[in-house]
């Protein structure tokens, strides 16, 4: 097997990882701090960690699995905004 692959594989896989570990983090502190006016952020971008995922995981040279897109699932941020866009259509048709 080729080494890059597993290099730049691991390296798509760790960032996008640490984006959805932030994208928890920020929701934990957000519920926590709910009553104070600094305590809300949202992603500017919030398919990026599960799309690194996904990218990460296709570079390595280990059978696919579709087991990957949970992924998508999984980022709270991607669910939220997913979630949030029949209301986001409404509200640019007004």
């Amino acid at each position: 097997m080729e080494w890059w692959s597993y290099l730049l594989g691991g390296a798509f896989l760790l960032c996008g990882s640490l984006i959805v570990l932030a994208s928890y983090v920020r929701q934990i502190s957000n519920f926590r701090n709910r009553n104070k006016a600094d305590g809300q952020w949202s992603s500017p971008a919030p398919f990026i960690g599960p799309l690194l995922i996904i990218v990460g995981y296709a570079a390595l040279p280990v059978e696919f699995s579709s087991w990957i897109f949970l992924a998508i699932v999984l980022d709270p941020d991607t669910v939220i905004t997913i979630l949030s866009l029949p209301h986001l259509i409404k509200g640019l048709r007004e």
